[in-house]
């Protein structure tokens, strides 16, 4: 069976899932394999080569990052709101995966955005260490998209 898969978290906007330095989501996926699981943003990565397992109530959908990027942005100088946006190609790695994403392949693209205020000593910054003074407006969205070919 082969269609588009489709696996993201919506708009997360809950304090103590920003809060956290390892932030666990969520995820609905939807398309040839409709599922639910979660995934943890913590850890090292995203880099070339490795991969990343995702365990959903389906199976583990293991997938191998391609290439990826990671843009910061402010979307409002003025009150230091900013977006982090971090884009990672990956393939399927079929035979790492189980249940029902064994030996799947595919392709496709995860884009994960956090938006939030962004200071560093009282400054405007998007420097690595720059920490949000507040919540308000801040969220965090995952999503992933790609074709995906499945054995019936």
């Amino acid at each position: 069976m082969t269609g588009s898969e489709t696996f993201t978290s919506g708009k997360v906007t809950n304090a103590k899932v920003l809060e956290a330095n390892s932030p666990t989501l969520s995820l609905t996926y939807t398309g040839v394999v409709p599922a639910t699981g979660s995934f943890s943003l913590g850890g090292s990565g995203p880099k070339k080569g490795q991969t990343k397992t995702f365990v959903t109530s389906k199976g583990n959908l293991v997938l191998m990052v391609a290439s990826d990027t990671t843009s910061g942005k402010f979307v409002d100088p003025s009150t230091c709101l900013a977006q982090d946006l971090t884009t990672v190609h990956y393939t399927v790695a079929g035979s790492q995966s189980t249940g029902s994403f064994k030996s799947a392949s595919g392709s496709g693209v995860v884009v994960v955005t956090f938006q939030a205020n962004s200071e560093l000593n009282g400054k405007c910054s998007l420097a690595n260490n720059a920490q949000p003074t507040t919540l308000k407006g801040a969220y965090v969205l995952f999503t992933g998209t790609g074709p995906m070919t499945v054995k019936s």
